[in-house]
């Protein structure tokens, strides 16, 4: 899928799911007040509903939306309905900003080859826990066993 693909499917699971603006900003089983602009209507008179999402956070939301079936905040290996690559694609090129990006992927790489030559370090108070057995004398003769 290209980014205007998987940005048009997603407006359409919106709007097939009814979901608003403040679906999207207030908190799962709180009311959403379908015309928030009207303050002359009561709010017992204003036919508030129950928020379409039942999660919280702005990841599980996306996966309760583009999830294939039915969602479960349990399941962390959902199907998704796009491509994990396309979604991926369409993050990097809409929503994230490149440069900050790419510094911290170039730190992380310099930080984990760094770990990786780093010599190996023997702690001052750490006891050595090598025996050498040809240093040990066994008395084998002088054991005996009583049936």
């Amino acid at each position: 899928m290209t980014d205007e693909q998987v940005e048009k499917f997603i407006i359409n699971e919106i709007k097939k799911k009814g979901i608003t603006y403040y679906d999207m900003k207030s908190l799962p089983n709180h009311g959403v007040d379908q015309n928030p602009e009207d303050k002359i209507t009561p709010p017992s008179e204003k036919g508030i509903r129950c928020n379409r999402f039942t999660t919280y956070f702005g990841c599980d939301r996306m996966r309760e939306l583009l999830c294939v079936g039915q969602y479960s905040p349990y399941n962390d290996t959902l199907s998704l309905k796009i491509p994990f690559q396309d979604l991926f694609r369409f993050w990097w090129n809409r929503c994230v900003v490149q440069e900050l990006v790419i510094e911290e992927v170039l730190e992380d790489i310099f930080d984990y080859f760094t770990s990786l030559m780093a010599p190996s370090e023997k702690k001052e108070n750490e006891m050595d826990m090598t025996l050498d057995f040809n240093q040990m004398s066994f008395l084998s003769n002088s054991i005996s066993v009583a049936v």
